[in-house]
């Protein structure tokens, strides 16, 4: 899968706005700190930088996608952080997990 297709899955599927422009703007502004969503540019950012390239066309595996969410993910969990933000990353991991189950069933035909 491409960088550019997990993002709009995300945006698509996770219920919370992934996209900042098209693919190569939004890895941009993730980027740069100046997504118009900073948890989502936070999770654009810590994807991007996992995958094969800062590019919308890079290869990104499950593995490469969930394992950037670890630091946020633990900083979700913490106490002080709002329920909010717990759901959202709670919600994008099950989204990636989507996307990549998509991805192989569409593989296999099903």
């Amino acid at each position: 899968m491409t960088l550019c297709e997990l993002l709009n899955y995300l945006d698509r599927e996770s219920g919370y706005p992934a996209l900042d422009g098209d693919c190569d703007e939004t890895i941009k502004k993730a980027l740069a700190g100046s997504h118009k969503d900073p948890l989502a540019g936070q999770i654009v950012a810590a994807i991007t930088q996992n995958a094969a390239a800062p590019t919308a066309d890079a290869a990104i595996t499950r593995a490469q996608a969930t394992t950037a969410l670890g630091p946020l993910r633990l900083k979700a969990m913490r106490e002080d952080v709002s329920g909010h933000d717990l759901k959202r990353m709670e919600r994008t991991v099950h989204a990636i997990d989507g996307a990549f189950n998509d991805e192989a069933l569409a593989a296999r035909g099903s």
